[in-house]
């Protein structure tokens, strides 16, 4: 049997298990500028991932979520996890007072559409390039 007729044969015992079923959901970010843009992203990411489809990412500061720099504003929750236990000392740490619209993006996993979330800063390119 050819290469091809045993990869064949394999993706037809497979069935459709070879495609993975990925759930998709709208929401829409508010850029530092005021405008509004719309991503589609997959369920489970964080806001910080989702937001790598715009024109530049959410500005992050450290690489495990502990920083507390990536501070969002969730303008309509719909479709946004409840807020974790390490999110929530991370929030502590940082910020002193408290503000439930306030999440780290990334922490805050999408989870359905709808959300809103006012970004206050994004990833700056010029300053990595040195321009």
């Amino acid at each position: 049997m050819t290469p091809f007729g045993i990869r064949k044969r394999l993706k037809g015992l497979m069935g459709d298990a070879a495609k993975p079923d990925v759930t998709s959901y709208e929401l829409v970010f508010v850029l530092p500028d005021g405008s509004e843009q719309k991503v589609k992203t997959e369920a489970r990411y964080t806001l910080a991932m989702a937001s790598q489809f715009l024109p530049s990412p959410i500005a992050t500061g450290c690489p495990d979520g502990q920083c507390g720099q990536c501070v969002v504003e969730v303008l309509d929750g719909t479709g946004i996890a409840a807020i974790s236990d390490s999110e929530r000392k991370v929030m502590d740490k940082w910020h002193k007072t408290p503000d439930p619209k306030r999440r780290l993006a990334c922490h805050a996993r999408v989870e359905g559409s709808g959300a809103r979330v006012r970004v206050f800063s994004l990833f700056d390119y010029d300053s990595v390039r040195g321009t």
